[in-house]
């Protein structure tokens, strides 16, 4: 029973869990069962970094972000109500929701996109993948994991890829050092909904909890619309091809799979664990937009491509 429920999915993530709680070793390292899981996450949200660039060509940030939150709502909830899994939020739990999704969507989602026009994607992707740090370090003052000699080689290791790529680009990023501050806040605030994910635990599924996360962190986005953008919907009967289909890429694959997706990877593994194994994904992002974008991977990319490599490996890798 491991498709888009809350539940243990088979033995291994249950053994997992067990692992996780009583301290054995092998609560470094990201349960197999996740493996595909992340691996489809990491293409997704990776590639997702360049399809951004395009739909903010053509549709208002806002109101384009307001779809994305609205149809993870609808499309999550529709799925637990199929499967016959329970949607209703419990009493008492309500405030954990807003507090989880304050963090995660609502603050993470506002800082990234002001963000976004200021900086090449490739910049973007990487200072939004400094989450990891902050998880491990969060996770570390809030839940009291310990910071093991894996998890410190995996910060290590990650830090020294983004730092490549960061000083690779250091000149353009002195113009736009609002964006390279918007950028960290993102990271840090969606470390901070991670960790919180774990230390207040809500009991629904994950495809429940998730539908709501998007619809209650969604809220502050949606008066952003009203406010600023009423005048822009009316030229989305001119939107183009390319940015449409960005859209609904965002709306099913990145939000309905991918927060899925992610929400279940944090509720099976160590907050620090989830956090390090995000790591490939931007290197997904400076390739696809490398790619798509006509830019020449440079000696730089290759090097963080192999720090970050070790970083994911620090948590994939089981323990001897």
């Amino acid at each position: 029973m491991d498709q888009f429920d809350g539940l243990p999915g088979n033995d291994e993530d249950a053994r997992a869990g067990l692992e996780v709680k009583a301290g054995n070793p092998a609560a470094d390292v990201l349960p197999r069962s996740l493996y595909s899981m992340l691996g489809a996450l990491t293409l997704i949200w990776g590639f997702n970094w360049t399809v951004l660039k395009v739909v903010i060509t053509e549709v208002p940030p806002w109101f384009f972000r307001s779809l994305c939150f609205l149809a993870a709502f609808v499309g999550l909830l529709a799925i637990a109500r199929a499967r016959g899994l329970p949607i209703r939020v419990p009493k008492g739990q309500w405030g954990r929701i807003a507090l989880i999704a304050f963090f995660t969507v609502s603050l993470q989602n506002f800082f990234m996109m002001l963000a976004l026009p200021m900086l090449p994607s490739g910049r973007v992707v990487i200072l939004h993948y400094t989450m990891p740090v902050w998880s491990v370090l969060l996770s570390r003052a809030i839940l009291g994991e310990a910071l093991t000699p894996r998890r410190l080689a995996g910060i290590a290791f990650g830090v020294a890829g983004v730092l490549v790529l960061v000083f690779k680009d250091a000149a353009r990023m002195d113009g736009a050092f609002a964006g390279v501050l918007l950028m960290l806040g993102s990271a840090f605030v969606w470390a901070m909904g991670t960790v919180l994910q774990k230390r207040l635990p809500v009991d629904l599924p994950i495809a429940s909890f998730t539908g709501w996360m998007g619809l209650v962190g969604g809220i502050p986005i949606f008066i952003l619309v009203f406010v600023f953008e009423r005048d822009k919907l009316l030229a989305l009967h001119g939107v183009s091809l390319w940015p449409a289909l960005g859209v609904l890429y965002n709306m099913f694959l990145v939000f309905i799979f991918g927060w899925w997706a992610w929400t279940k990877i944090v509720d099976r593994a160590p907050a620090g664990v989830a956090g390090l194994s995000s790591l490939m994904i931007p290197v997904v992002g400076v390739f696809s937009g490398m790619l798509f974008l006509g830019e020449i991977p440079a000696w730089q990319d290759y090097a963080a491509l192999a720090f970050v490599s070790a970083a994911i490996a620090t948590v994939i890798l089981p323990q001897r």
